[in-house]
């Protein structure tokens, strides 16, 4: 089924919400940093169906992109995770570590869906595509600012 669009004044059609703010998993990830369980594969309880299982997905998902340990709501937007004039160091400047996960939704032998998440550190998987694919942005598999790269060029 397709997104449903809202419609706003004058009927016309409004743009989805993105990147919608949700902090339902946020304490999951910081036991899981907490525990040294980074990178390691973890398994939420069984979901009653796709759908369940789809919205606790994009939930993990939503809470890991805006999650920060420093505990700042605006961290993670304000500061870039790479070096900037402004924070040279990159990253959180008030030493709190960024996370980011990688959620699927996995089927058991007997059927029950579940989603499996893999927490990685933000700092951590830049540096490491950095030393396998070089400091060539363009040369990375995934490069996140090329559309904007290529806009203001």
């Amino acid at each position: 089924m397709g997104k449903v669009i809202a419609l706003g004044p004058g009927g016309k059609a409004q743009a989805p919400k993105r990147d919608e703010r949700d902090e339902r998993y946020r304490h999951v990830i910081d036991l899981a940093r907490e525990r040294g369980q980074l990178d390691e594969p973890q398994s939420t309880p069984a979901c009653r169906n796709y759908e369940e299982a789809d919205d606790t997905r994009r939930a993990i998902l939503r809470s890991a992109r805006y999650y920060c340990s420093c505990g700042r709501r605006t961290c993670a937007q304000k500061w870039k995770n790479y070096p900037t004039a402004n924070n040279p160091e990159g990253g959180c400047p008030h030493g709190g570590q960024r996370i980011t996960a990688r959620a699927d939704i996995m089927k058991a032998e007997d059927g029950t869906l579940f989603v499996q998440v893999i927490y990685h550190d933000k700092a951590e998987s830049m540096r490491w595509t950095v030393q396998r694919y070089g400091k060539d942005p363009s040369k990375w598999p995934y490069q996140a600012r090329a559309k904007r790269l290529k806009e203001d060029a």
